[in-house]
Order: structure tokens, then sequence, then C-alpha cells
């Protein structure tokens, strides 16, 4: 029977430089799992130098067996990644479930932690609805 699998669902609450890269720190600093949801539904705009930040953070992710996902997607943030092509960096899910199953494909229970150390609500909390 296979262990089951870890992740943190962290909430970006916009696109700017400074809050993406102050997220990349949060996750190197206080992650305990390598997998990592995103919830990006929020941003509507993103810079390239977010962008950049957000890929070499699922590259470092990726190298020690995990991944980022992003969920929650608007359609200028797609079409970005997109563009750019860095979509196998980043693969796009519709929401947490949709993310959630295509984690689970590998037969696997996924299952939710927080990050570690000082609570930070600044990424964790869940979007407003």
């Amino acid at each position: 029977m296979l262990r089951p699998a870890q992740y943190h669902l962290l909430y970006l609450p916009d696109g700017s430089w400074e809050t993406v890269s102050c997220l990349a720190s949060v996750i190197r600093c206080r992650a305990t799992a390598p997998t990592v949801l995103l919830d990006v539904s929020p941003v509507e705009r993103l810079t390239f130098n977010s962008l950049t930040v957000l890929v070499r953070k699922a590259m470092h992710l990726r190298s020690v067996g995990g991944e980022l996902l992003l969920t929650g997607p608007g359609p200028t943030l797609r079409k970005m990644v997109d563009r750019t092509g860095t979509g196998s960096l980043l693969p796009l899910f519709t929401d947490n479930t949709a993310a959630l199953r295509a984690l689970a494909e590998d037969g696997r229970t996924w299952c939710r932690v927080d990050l570690s150390a000082v609570p930070d609500t600044f990424f964790t909390a869940p979007p407003l609805q």
C-alpha cells in the first residue's frame, strides 16, 4: 500500500513581484512537503519577473520530487503561461479539486498539511468567496 502524500495549499493574493518573492521565501523556509498547490484565482496580472520567480520555485520543487501546481487561473494568466511555454513547469488547473484529482492519478492518497513554524495568514488564508 502506498503511503499518503502531502501537499501545501497556498493562496496568492496578487501577482506583484514583491508578493511572489515573499511567497517563494515562505515556501523555501517553511515548506515540509515538496508539492504545493497555489491558488492564483485573485491574480489578474502577473509580471514577467513574478513568473520567473514561480518558474524557479517550480524547478526547485521538481528537483526534490515535488511540483508547483497553479489553481484557478484567469484567462490572462492562462494566456501568459501558454505564450511563455512555461506550462510544463507550472501546470494549470481550474480549481484545487481538479489539481488533487490529477495528483491522485498516481494511486496515492493526498493530504493537506499546513506550513511549519509560525502560521502565516497572508498566504494560507482561504480566498474570500
